[in-house]
């Protein structure tokens, strides 16, 4: 089938599904509809990047946030970017699957300008034959049905229930859209300049060719002991903030929530601040021949010492948040605390990698961007507001219920549930409120069309 004919049967499904639609089942539909225009294309996509991308239109089905959206897209446009070039990072992946949905037709038409006249595709015969008869058919159809219409009454009857209100000038941007969407799934451009730049960068160090000369050797030894002093002296320093922080932990209990509120998110600053330049400073430092210098122990035993000492302080405030939340309860913020800090972990072990097995730092880019797309995909799985709702009303004792209700609408049910229960424990104000986000919701899931089906639709009925 002509590359243009699967574009406009794509857009026309494309406008049934999203036109005026909020996202549910269509969004399964649509991945399914580009998982086969990928795999009817001239180069197919990496199939251990197709399976997530489906796997996040249905994590929208069963939790229709916003967040899952996000992931959905993202994990869209990496695919998009792997089918362009299998062996390209996952950034890498990420930003040419954006450009190539806003760009590839320009970029197409501009390579096809440049192509001298002998190679230059046209139109086919039967193709301009086809579209011919197409338009020529519909042309017709309309001109005999208004002169049927005004014979024949039941004729008329009939094409006065043919309802067309959907066709606007509105629907013909969208459908539009979709069209050059899947064109430009179909024929995606190749940025062969950048692809090239991306492969020539490589995960190792290399050493010099050459010996160090008598020069090379006292600039190494210079900086080295730079080095030796910027690290003993950062790290005696974080070594007395630990025990200071130990300190503050253990007389916590007399802290109250605010201070400690406070505390933690200080601890978050003065960490983002440390890991920032700890790994700044290796990355100087390990850049290059320093690496293959002979008398470099004691500057990689400092280095590993002040990852070490930001594990532990990335601990410490791990143990700060997750205290908070024992009091408090889990909110957005504070889970978003926690994946940080996991992230940090993350790029402290890849730093650590970099400097023991001479890494470079496009290494350190690629695996950590790569662990945090896995991360991204892993928390899709989690209905986050339900999590949320479900711990705090069951593991704290007197939870933020007008936070609770500010959530989204998936939360409405549990809520309900709660305020059945626990009458008693929640005020008449937020008791009406809860009835009130759950009727409201009842109504939209009511007035949803078949294309914006979620689980919910089939639970709250």
């Amino acid at each position: 089938m002509n590359t243009h004919i699967k574009a406009l049967v794509a857009a026309l499904l494309f406008s049934l599904l999203f036109y005026g639609k909020d996202f549910g089942i269509n969004l399964i539909l649509f991945a399914t509809i580009v998982t086969a225009l990928l795999l009817t294309a001239e180069k197919k996509p990496p199939i251990g990047y197709v399976f997530p991308y489906l796997f996040t239109a249905l994590m929208v089905f069963f939790d229709p946030t916003a967040f899952k959206v996000f992931i959905h897209f993202t994990s869209f446009l990496i695919l998009i970017g792997k089918t362009i070039e299998a062996k390209s990072a996952i950034y890498l992946s990420f930003f040419m699957g954006l450009v190539n949905m806003f760009t590839a037709s320009f970029s197409l038409l501009n390579t096809y300008q440049k192509k001298p006249e002998s190679e230059r595709k046209s139109i086919s015969p039967r193709l301009k034959n086809m579209l011919k008869g197409i338009l020529v058919s519909v042309v017709f159809a309309v001109l005999f049905s208004f002169l049927y219409k005004s014979a024949n009454p039941v004729f008329e009857g009939l094409i006065e229930q043919i309802n067309l209100n959907f066709i606007s000038f509105n629907w013909v941007l969208f459908t539009i859209m979709g069209y050059f969407i899947a064109l430009h799934i179909l024929r995606p451009y190749h940025p062969e300049k950048l692809i090239a730049i991306d492969k020539a960068q490589k995960n190792v160090l290399t050493k010099s060719a050459f010996p160090f000369d008598f020069d090379k050797k006292q600039k190494l030894t210079n900086e080295h002991s730079l080095g030796s002093y910027i690290f003993a002296t950062i790290n005696l320093l974080l070594v007395f903030y630990l025990i200071t922080d130990a300190i503050y932990l253990g007389n916590s209990n007399t802290t109250s929530n605010a201070e400690f509120s406070a505390a933690v998110h200080k601890g978050i600053y003065a960490l983002l601040f440390s890991i920032i330049c700890a790994i700044a400073i290796i990355l100087y430092f390990f850049r290059g021949d320093l690496n293959f210098f002979e008398k470099n122990k004691i500057l990689k035993n400092l280095s590993y010492t002040w990852l070490l000492l930001n594990v532990i302080l990335v601990l410490f405030t791990c143990y700060k948040n997750y205290t908070y939340v024992e009091a408090l309860g889990l909110t957005y913020k504070r889970i978003g605390v926690f994946i940080y800090l996991l992230l940090v972990l993350f790029g402290l072990c890849t730093t650590y990698i970099k400097v023991a097995k001479l890494k470079s730092f496009i290494y350190l880019v690629r695996t950590n961007i790569a662990l945090w797309a896995t991360v991204l995909l892993l928390s899709s799985t989690i209905a986050w507001d339900r999590a949320i709702t479900y711990y705090n009303l069951n593991f704290i004792q007197h939870p933020d219920m007008e936070y609770l209700i500010r959530l989204g609408a998936t939360n409405s049910q549990q809520l309900k549930e709660y305020a059945s229960k626990e009458s008693n424990l929640i005020s008449k104000n937020a008791s009406e409120k809860v009835a009130q986000k759950y009727q409201s919701n009842l109504e939209d899931i009511n007035q949803k069309s078949w294309q914006e089906y979620t689980i919910y639709h089939f639970k709250l009925k």
